[in-house]
């Protein structure tokens, strides 16, 4: 029992130290590509993305702008050139639907632009300053029924403020009959509009739903955006408090299905990165497991090395949704390089490197092929394709992959358990008693 959970902790530890070195990879080309902000940028293109509205927003105010930018100085070409990799990186690495007008012009308002981190775009958005730059932003787009609703106001004013002319026997009686009304000449003066004035009609602001849904019926007819506005901000909603509630909660269910794809991304990434890591440092759980229970002394020294890597937690994610907060770089590689000294330094013979196989099956075939591409290229592609289908090593980039956070708390229930069951230490009397009085255990 007591080498089998050695040769367990061992094991575990391998695993652990492999899940941190491929988180750390991870976290750093999640901070130098922008992963996160490229995936929230992708996730609002596919709320917004209709292409029955791209001809509008395209006319909109500034739209010309967002489109077709301006040309830079000779010192921002390598700036980009960045800005192309990262697009082709989005629009093919991360398949999605097409750039959308919209979307770009959302993330020009000022209250998603101040938020913006570095020239990618933000990691993350509050819902409630998405939905208010939301709802600006369409209320600067022409849309074809709004054109025509402010003549059709416009020509409703002078019905209402081109009552004919009082006369003037009346205008001059107006004042005495206000005063037999109780009202003092001074104040009627002053609210009556001089000769020849038009008088103002009284201003009164627009209701913000009122004005949300014409802005909502005024979009077009086949517009996948306005059926889901439509459906949202239904006749049920009674103020604009409730319509914005609906909206934040809209978008908060988009990002959660962001937060998802997202976790499926990065895990698709560091499976990869084990896989690598395994055939690079040649991790064959197999073979290690017949070593330690070989070699005590090995084992011994794996078992010192485990109840220390015990002691330090992993460092936790930025967020594990994708969404939130930006990435530490220079912490991640710190991490990484320090779980790469102890995976080096176990003294199980984990190195880098790969080196062709002894004896291969097809002799004349790999002579072939190293005639034209060369000795070394053939032998690290022997050497790759040996790794590849050893079991061990695909044990052990399975095993890496599930997580750093999970093998250390396995780690610590195994060095709790191994610890529980160390014998006690021998009894002493206490001094002066005699030989009759000592007791036997």
């Amino acid at each position: 029992m007591g080498t089998t959970l050695d040769i367990a902790i061992g094991l575990v530890s391998v695993f652990f130290l492999l899940s941190v070195l491929c988180s750390a990879i991870h976290e750093a080309l999640a901070g130098v590509l922008r992963l996160r902000a490229l995936n929230l940028a992708q996730s609002i293109e596919i709320m917004l993305a209709d292409s029955e509205l791209d001809a509008h927003v395209k006319q909109s105010p500034g739209a010309a702008d967002t489109a077709a930018p301006k040309s830079s100085p000779p010192e921002q070409v390598m700036r980009r050139a960045a800005r192309r990799a990262v697009e082709l990186v989005r629009t093919r690495v991360m398949p999605g639907p097409l750039p959308s007008p919209l979307a770009a012009k959302l993330r020009e308002h000022p209250l998603i632009k101040d938020l913006k981190y570095g020239w990618v775009g933000p990691s993350y958005i509050p819902s409630h300053a998405f939905v208010a730059a939301l709802i600006d932003t369409l209320r600067q787009v022409p849309w074809p029924d709004s054109a025509a609703a402010l003549p059709a106001q416009a020509g409703a004013a002078p019905a209402q403020t081109g009552a004919a002319p009082a006369p003037a026997g009346d205008a001059a009686s107006a004042p005495l009959q206000q005063a037999s009304d109780g009202v003092p000449p001074a104040q009627a003066s002053a609210a009556a509009p001089a000769p020849g004035e038009i008088a103002a009609a009284p201003s009164r602001d627009e209701d913000p739903l009122d004005e949300l849904k014409q802005i909502i019926r005024s979009m077009p007819p086949k517009s996948d955006l306005r059926r889901a506005l439509t459906t949202i901000v239904d006749s049920t909603v009674k103020d604009m408090r409730e319509a914005n509630i609906r909206l934040e909660r809209w978008f908060n269910d988009a990002m959660d299905r962001a937060a998802g794809r997202y976790k499926r991304r990065a895990q698709l990434i560091i499976s990869a990165t084990a896989l690598v890591l395994c055939v690079g440092f040649n991790v064959d759980s197999i073979r290690l497991a017949g070593a330690l229970s070989r070699d005590a002394v090995v084992r011994a020294r794996l078992i010192a090395a485990a109840q220390e890597i015990a002691k330090s937690p992993p460092r936790p994610a930025p967020q594990a949704g994708g969404v939130d907060q930006n990435e530490d770089i220079m912490a991640a590689i710190a991490e990484g390089s320090g779980a790469r000294s102890r995976l080096t330094g176990l003294d199980v013979e984990i190195t880098w490197g790969v080196k062709a196989p002894e004896h291969t099956s097809v002799p004349k075939l790999w002579s072939a092929i190293a005639a034209i591409l060369g000795q070394g290229i053939v032998g690290w592609i022997r050497g790759v394709l040996d790794r590849l289908l050893t079991p061990g090593i695909l044990i052990t980039a399975v095993a890496a992959s599930l997580g750093a956070p999970f093998w250390f708390d396995l780690l610590n229930k195994l060095v709790n358990l191994r610890t529980v069951g160390k014998s006690p230490e021998p009894y002493e009397p206490p001094k002066g008693a005699g030989p009759d009085s000592s007791v036997t255990r």
